[in-house]
């Protein structure tokens, strides 16, 4: 990879001083960040690559810190419309991703890879649960995409080995209500599901030069008390991070029995290496539970909303000091694989919900996506943010577009004024997988063969599956 240069733009460090540097340059030797700073203090080497940023602000990349990736080839159904959550999943997720085949997680993985790169996207946590019977071919597919594409990515597989008598009857009436469909039950025997996750660590975890990691996610309610121990003892025995969905929504029909922050800390099931997605409606003891052991957060306001699952307690969690990153979730109950979009979401909603202007201002939101995300996967050290010595995970983002005019406070601009197209260049580990919107690793022809095979892909599984497509 050598030496880079990016000159001439306006560098929004996220550094601890939150520095914005105007006609900044920043120099890349590899994979790590040699010097930032202002071009009269800062050369370019002679010899290197130089990428002219002029007219375009300089961000660290974006981290998306939960996602499903596969559920892309499940985009747009409108089956996918107007369900509670278990229902959503008995009869459209789970159906769909039960008949993928090996080369549809392929497609799916190269998709997804290709939407996070064009939007900024750098590093995502992708909550895997395809294929629950054969994990290492699942996730073998998933990886080898991921090498390929240069992305950053927690690959965190998914486990539950537990239904509660609530929820098991619960199912059983939502799959009456839709007997077309080929219903699968993904729940598992607790040792063969970690016995699949202990393999996949020790087979993949810290490839790509250590783009890839490979984590735990025992999602909830649903996983037994030995899940959560030894998803927590192979966290720290590998040096990860591993996840949970707490709380996904208001307790009821539709979401029965979610996971109790107190509970789960009594039983000893909260530590400084966990990160916890949703957090819907946690009160303030709850909140003050999760602070005390070092857990970190992650709220999906857009998939939230589309599955009228209620909000996290954000302006709470953030105030308490509790790390609080943003995820896009499904893409099936987003629409998107776009957290610039996703932000300016996050702010208004929270916002109406609090009937104050001045909730989430545009600087917090971009450090939830940025230096929160880093610190909530654990890698606050080397990305995150540009500066010297850590890891080159760039994105500039091109100001000349009309949306983008006038520009007077760039976080504000970053937040509410980008579609998501704006993303010019991508770097990830130094390694230039976007330059000029053009993709490095695939081309043009490729891009849209790419496009047309995931679309026929989809329709295969529709068909498969008996999922209804309209």
């Amino acid at each position: 990879m050598g030496l880079k240069s990016i000159v001439g733009g306006t560098v929004v460090t996220m550094d601890p001083d939150r520095r914005i540097v105007e006609n900044g340059v920043v120099v890349i030797e590899d994979q790590h960040i040699a010097a930032v700073g202002p071009a009269s203090g800062v050369l370019s080497p002679q010899g290197g690559d130089i990428i002219d940023a002029a007219g375009m602000v300089v961000l660290p990349g974006l981290i998306n810190c939960h996602t499903h990736v596969p559920q892309i080839l499940l985009r747009g159904y409108s089956s996918n419309q107007h369900r509670g959550v278990w229902d959503w999943l008995t009869n459209v997720v789970h159906p769909g991703l039960a008949v993928y085949e090996p080369s549809d997680i392929r497609t799916a993985a190269l998709l997804y890879s290709v939407e996070a790169i064009r939007s900024g996207m750098t590093c995502f946590v992708d909550n895997e649960d395809s294929w629950p019977d054969r994990t290492q071919e699942a996730i073998g597919q998933v990886i080898d995409a991921y090498r390929e594409t240069g992305v950053r990515a927690m690959v965190a597989r998914m486990m539950f080995d537990e239904k509660p008598d609530q929820l098991r009857d619960l199912i059983r009436s939502l799959q009456a209500q839709e007997p077309q469909v080929a219903h699968v039950d993904l729940w598992h025997a607790t040792e063969q599901l970690l016995g699949d996750v202990e393999r996949l660590i020790r087979t993949y975890n810290g490839v790509a030069g250590g783009r890839i990691q490979v984590w735990p996610s025992p999602v909830g309610v649903i996983c037994s008390d030995r899940m959560f121990e030894t998803s927590r003892r192979l966290a720290r025995d590998n040096g990860t991070m591993w996840t949970i969905h707490l709380v996904q929504g208001p307790a009821g029909a539709e979401n029965p029995g979610p996971s109790s922050t107190e509970a789960l800390d009594l039983r000893g099931h909260l530590d400084s290496r966990l990160l916890a997605s949703h957090c819907v409606g946690l009160s303030r003891g709850d909140i003050r539970i999760l602070k005390a052991a070092g857990v970190k957060g992650c709220t999906q306001v857009v998939s939230n909303c589309f599955l009228g699952m209620g909000m996290a307690p954000v302006r709470q969690l953030l105030e308490a000091g509790l790390p609080l990153a943003v995820g896009t979730d499904d893409v099936n109950c987003n629409g998107t694989v776009n957290l610039l979009s996703d932000m300016k979401i996050l702010a208004l909603v929270h916002r109406a919900l609090a009937n104050d202007p001045s909730t989430l201002p545009a600087d917090q939101v971009l450090e939830m996506a940025t230096v929160n995300g880093a610190r909530a996967v654990g890698m606050e050290k080397e990305i995150g943010s540009i500066e010297a010595g850590k890891r080159a995970d760039i994105i500039l983002v091109d100001l000349g577009h009309a949306q983008m005019t006038p520009t007077h406070h760039l976080p504000s601009a970053l937040v509410f004024q980008t579609y998501g197209n704006e993303v010019d260049t991508v770097l990830i580990d130094g390694n230039i997988v976007m330059r000029n919107r053009r993709l490095t690793w695939l081309t043009a022809a490729e891009e849209r063969a790419l496009y047309r095979e995931a679309a026929e892909r989809s329709t295969r599984i529709s068909l498969r599956a008996g999922i209804r497509a309209r």
